[in-house]
């Protein structure tokens, strides 16, 4: 598998936009976050809402990097980035989470790409699916009963699994204040907090039996010890409360 080295890298400064010829918009982003050893997240933000979108970034025993979620940053977060490795592989999270996919692949042109159903365009194209992810441990697929493509990856982390999502799990609490913060109290997970916000159901959930059986069967296990979501802080305690909960609402 080829890999980007730091000689590859192209300097923020020198860019010139992405393949479309549009120059990357950065919008706020904090420093990387520990959540477990070799596992950090990155929270962002998109300037037109006052709505967080997180980056998780994880490595392997070889220090590269598998990115999902990205988030495009200056040079100073990008730094901060190769501190902790090698980029080596970008997932595709969402059909509705690639806009800064091709910031990253410009700057590490190495970079392997990969994503459910690779023959499906999207905004860089896929070099593979995510059975690759198996050769290093990782268990990943498809979120069941959906139609945006979400990728799941089950990172392996001291003591059990990290629980990678996107899209259909959240956890905005306390909701934005101000009239987004209405619209969240309607649109999002029933009574608030982490879970399944009605819209993303409405929008994506194809087959909700499987889904929810999805959700059922997290439910049940005892090795996950950290959900990231991509919208929200990270749950780490009452896992198996909060899966139960959100299949409820699924």
């Amino acid at each position: 598998m080829q890999t980007s080295r730091t000689a590859e890298v192209t300097p923020l400064a020198q860019r010139r936009g992405t393949p479309q010829g549009h120059p990357t918009r950065i919008y706020p982003y904090d420093a990387p976050r520990t959540l477990a050893a070799d596992l950090w997240q990155i929270k962002g933000s998109l300037k037109m809402a006052a709505i967080p979108r997180n980056m998780t970034i994880y490595r392997l025993p070889d220090r590269k990097l598998v990115i999902y979620s990205v988030i495009a940053m200056h040079e100073d977060g990008m730094r901060a980035l190769e501190a902790l490795g090698t980029p080596a592989i970008l997932i595709m999270p969402h059909d509705r989470h690639q806009m800064d996919a091709p910031f990253y692949k410009q700057r590490y042109p190495n970079l392997r790409v990969l994503a459910p159903e690779p023959a499906k365009p999207r905004s860089i194209p896929i070099d593979g699916d995510l059975t690759e992810l198996s050769a290093f441990g990782i268990r990943a697929y498809p979120l069941p009963g959906t139609s945006y493509h979400e990728a799941i990856l089950e990172l392996p982390i001291d003591g059990g699994v990290a629980l990678c999502t996107c899209e259909l799990l959240g956890n905005l609490s306390p909701p934005p204040s101000g009239a987004l913060g209405l619209v969240f109290k309607v649109l999002g997970p029933p009574g608030g907090g982490f879970g399944v916000s009605r819209a993303v159901r409405w929008r994506e959930v194809v087959a909700r039996q499987a889904t929810r059986a999805w959700l059922v069967g997290l439910s049940g296990r005892r090795d996950i010890r950290v959900i990231t979501v991509g919208h929200g802080a990270p749950v780490t305690e009452h896992i198996q409360a909060a899966l139960t909960r959100a299949a409820a609402g699924a």
